[in-house]
């Protein structure tokens, strides 16, 4: 999740962090994966995200290592998490009030207001992302972390190669796995067998042009023939249709029926196409030796809020690990719920999630009022602590009131110096 968390214009982790990995470390999560890091300084999400040095500069490796350290902190009598850094690289979808861009790749942009004039990028720009990419591994080993993420997904630049939609290229990198194969490959050439390599991607891309659900799942039967990911997480959506919230028209066609223990429906799409992609994973690739192949295991994310629910996907094999995101700001200390029997359901309650459509100027920004809660609340964490947190209600709502009207007046004054 975005924390939100560091200074404005990016920089590296902060106290806040700190404190707030520190919460999730005390609570007993087997494993940690960080908010996107990005990697490139002149490619920002929202104007206060991790970002890894520049390529080329002096660096202190401290703050990040501190990170590390802090999410490992757990009790003495148990084991630590395992941590993982999330590298992202934002794309097309830098927005304009954020400071120090150059210009968005890859097509034109369906939100003029939001984003800037996106361009092609040459082959320079490609070596230049790879290269940001790999850095980014080579620092997370440095600081200690147990292995990084590739972000694939929420149409970030890695998911712009992959998506016929926004990839409408001739060369090499038509083929919509080629960047992402060569950044595996070179991270993969400088850190130890260990190291743990995951990538984030799509359960599906349902904007017109995009992929199909048999498409998606034969490109993770291709990545994990690559045998250099050790964890596909299963994850939806696209910045255009955000908050991972399905058509109901495709959902029936899933044949969701039999899986009763889900609690709505998009659980179940999540569920259902996780476990076809289990099912496709679990098999190795014709020019594969049986005996060699190491299959990737399946994270699922969506929406599982409940011991049952959670049980039944692990127990049917839909997947081999769940991921949480939401559930632990709420709770920062779920899986001990989860875990504690005199809980009957250890269901996550559902927090005050403000909807302001009216004041959306575009689809992105309706669904930016969810996740702004959930930033305002990991900052609330970080500065309360685990032991003396509780959800917010009606701050929150100022907060999402204030985040709209920064947004704005940033917006304004990119335009205004712009004309």
């Amino acid at each position: 999740m975005y924390e939100h968390l560091a200074k404005l214009g990016s920089g590296p982790p902060n106290y806040r962090h700190l404190a707030l990995y520190s919460a999730w470390a005390q609570g007993g999560w087997g494993m940690i994966i960080t908010g996107n890091v990005q990697v490139a300084p002149d490619h920002l999400g929202l104007g206060a995200d991790l970002c890894i040095p520049r390529l080329g500069s002096q660096y202190d490796i401290a703050p990040w290592t501190q990170l590390a350290i802090a999410s490992h902190a757990c009790p003495s009598n148990e084991q630590p998490a395992v941590v993982i850094m999330q590298l992202c690289h934002v794309g097309r979808q830098s927005p304009r009030f954020t400071w120090g861009l150059s210009e968005p790749f890859i097509s034109k942009a369906l939100y003029w207001a939001l984003f800037q004039e996106p361009k092609v990028m040459n082959e320079a720009d490609i070596e230049m992302a790879i290269e940001q990419f790999v850095f980014g591994a080579k620092i997370a080993l440095e600081a200690g972390f147990d292995g990084v993420q590739l972000h694939g997904s929420h149409g970030y630049l890695i998911t712009q190669f992959i998506s016929p939609k926004t990839n409408q290229r001739t060369d090499a990198y038509s083929n919509p796995l080629h960047f992402l194969h060569r950044i595996v490959k070179r991270i993969r050439a400088i850190v130890p067998p260990t190291f743990i390599l995951s990538v984030k991607l799509n359960a599906a891309d349902y904007v017109e042009g995009g992929l199909t659900e048999d498409q998606s799942l034969e490109h993770i039967k291709e990545i994990a023939a690559w045998q250099m990911f050790d964890m596909i997480e299963i994850s939806g959506g696209d910045y255009e249709n955000p908050g991972m919230r399905f058509s109901t028209i495709w959902i029936p066609s899933l044949d969701v029926a039999p899986l009763e223990f889900m609690a709505s429906k998009r659980q179940a799409f999540f569920s259902q196409f996780a476990r076809r992609a289990n099912e496709a994973v679990s098999k190795p690739p014709k020019l594969l030796v049986s005996n060699s192949y190491k299959p990737p295991l399946i994270l699922l994310t969506g929406s599982l809020r409940g011991r049952s629910s959670i049980a039944a996907v692990l127990h049917n094999q839909h997947a081999s690990l769940i991921g949480l995101a939401r559930p632990s700001v709420v709770l920062p200390d779920y899986p001990r719920y989860l875990m504690d029997s005199s809980c009957p359901s250890a269901h996550v309650p559902t927090p005050f999630e403000p909807t302001l459509p009216k004041l959306s100027i575009s689809k992105l920004a309706g669904a930016s009022v969810n996740t702004m809660w959930y930033c305002y609340e990991m900052g609330r964490l970080s500065h309360l602590g685990s032991s003396a947190y509780r959800p917010s209600k009606v701050p929150a709502l100022w907060r999402v009131v204030h985040c709209y009207l920064t947004a704005l007046f940033l917006w304004l004054l990119h335009w205004f110096r712009a004309i």
